[in-house]
């Protein structure tokens, strides 16, 4: 059986470009303006029960960028975000997305006292 994990990351980078006002990049090109969002990092838990389907539950780490002054623009972007993914399908071209929410988010200002980093981080359980 096909991993989902790659569908996952096409499928989820269609929802965020389709329904974000901003671009969405998984690698940024070079001296990209702000405000983006990118897709930065997933981590894997195997959850399969001892006999059945096999089950992953991916922690997706999304960053918004923002040189706006204050916090506004991102919290913006973050409340985006979930919209498009929070309690809301997501189809696959391999396995299923059987559960996504956004479980946490949180901003801060970068060191350069400018530029302002939100975070979401998404929760997808598949199933393979």
């Amino acid at each position: 059986m096909t991993d989902p994990g790659v569908a996952l990351q096409k499928a989820l980078y269609q929802r965020l470009s389709a329904e974000l006002s901003v671009p969405v990049y998984d690698a940024v090109p070079m001296d990209t303006p702000y405000p983006y969002v990118t897709i930065d990092r997933e981590v894997n838990t195997n959850t399969s029960p001892i006999s059945g389907r096999r089950r992953k539950q991916r922690l997706i780490y999304l960053s918004v960028w923002s040189d706006y002054q204050g916090q506004a623009e991102v919290k913006r972007l973050l409340g985006e975000i979930e919209s498009a993914l929070d309690e809301r399908r997501l189809p696959l071209e391999h396995g299923r997305a059987v559960s996504v929410r956004v479980i946490a988010s949180d901003v801060n200002r970068e060191p350069d006292g400018r530029t302002y980093m939100g975070s979401a981080t998404v929760r997808v359980i598949t199933t393979a």
